[in-house]
């Protein structure tokens, strides 16, 4: 059974490291905080369904989820990784009443969560959160267009290098002049992000890995040469 009761725990420092509420007074976020939940999520549990209702909106303190989203037939339509301190689901803000996409806990996974009508009438009753949360879609917007770009070139190869490129530049963490992605991440997960197979994934990584430009260990990828990516 899953942890689930109002947070007891210093929930107000906790919720003023995520941006969208750095803008906000101590007292304007308090009246907030009876309305956060605490849940611990397991390695591989689902969080929601794509379909399910969109009644909750989560603020991930640690770990990585990923989405999933899938056409009728069950083809793989998209793959997205969310990390700690940040906001979720932005997408269908104010818009959708179901879930567009499905998320699952890539490693253990914390997070606050609160109900949807809740969290949306807050923002639309607060201009500045509003302002905020209008530069947030555009930016995932603008990210997620530079992402199809660099899909979209025929060459197999090059597409997973875009993509290893694409999960640095979103997840990684600096590390004494090298990048290391933290979330675990398998040949299945990049082919999907790039539209290839995982057998080109397997042959092109093992061949960076060969040139060392990267290294992986326990399914976390260390950028030994950023540059490398940067002359792409």
């Amino acid at each position: 059974m899953l942890n689930s009761h109002v947070i007891k725990m210093d929930v107000q420092a906790d919720l003023q490291q995520f941006d969208v509420f750095t803008r906000l007074t101590s007292k304007s976020l308090q009246k907030f905080l009876p309305h956060f939940y605490y849940r611990c999520y397991k390695k591989n549990q689902c969080l929601f369904m794509q379909g399910d209702p969109r009644d909750k909106i989560f603020f991930l303190l640690d770990g990585f989820v990923m989405y999933e989203r899938a056409s009728q037939d069950g083809d793989m339509l998209y793959l997205d990784f969310i990390k700690k301190n940040q906001m979720f689901p932005y997408g269908g803000i104010f818009q959708d009443k179901a879930y567009q996409d499905t998320a699952i806990a890539v490693t253990d996974v914390h997070l606050y969560f609160i109900q949807t009508h809740i969290l949306e009438e807050f923002f639309r009753t607060n201009p500045k959160q509003l302002i905020y949360i209008i530069h947030k879609l555009s930016d995932i917007l603008n990210l997620h267009q530079k992402r199809v770009q660099r899909i979209l070139i025929p060459n197999a190869q090059e597409r997973v290098l875009h993509s290893i490129q694409f999960l640095m530049e979103d997840l990684g963490v600096k590390d004494d002049g090298q990048i290391i992605i933290p979330c675990p991440l398998t040949a299945s997960h990049i082919s999907k992000l790039s539209g290839t197979t995982r057998e080109t994934v397997s042959l092109f990584m093992n061949q960076l890995k060969r040139e060392n430009v990267i290294s992986v260990s326990a399914k976390k990828i260390r950028i030994l040469q950023p540059d490398y990516f940067k002359e792409i």
